[in-house]
């Protein structure tokens, strides 16, 4: 499968039967953002960890919001990123969020 098509088919079912974990870790993150200059997804699972067994390929549903924009890459920490780089992310300003 490919990303375009793990994108279109298995995110929108994440997003409805895992609701719950993604509002709060979409809460954490905007807690993490309040601190730090960015947050990555490794912050947020820090604080508040994927259901065992959930495809990695998911936790981008967590800032796939208007709120936030990509501001670089910086090299994975945890043992199962073999060191690939992980997309670091900003809060966009109030009025940007809003508008998209």
């Amino acid at each position: 499968m490919s990303l375009t098509q793990f994108e279109e088919a298995v995110l929108p079912l994440y997003e409805q039967h895992r609701a719950d974990w993604l509002e709060q870790a979409r809460q954490e993150a905007r807690l993490l953002a309040e601190r730090h200059d960015f947050v990555t997804i490794e912050m947020v699972r820090e604080r508040c960890p994927p259901a065992a067994g959930v495809d990695p390929r998911v936790m981008g549903a967590v800032f796939a919001r208007a709120e936030w924009e990509n501001c670089g890459y910086v090299m994975g920490k945890r043992k199962e990123s073999h060191g690939r780089p992980v997309a670091q992310f900003r809060r966009k300003s109030s009025g940007a969020a809003n508008a998209a």
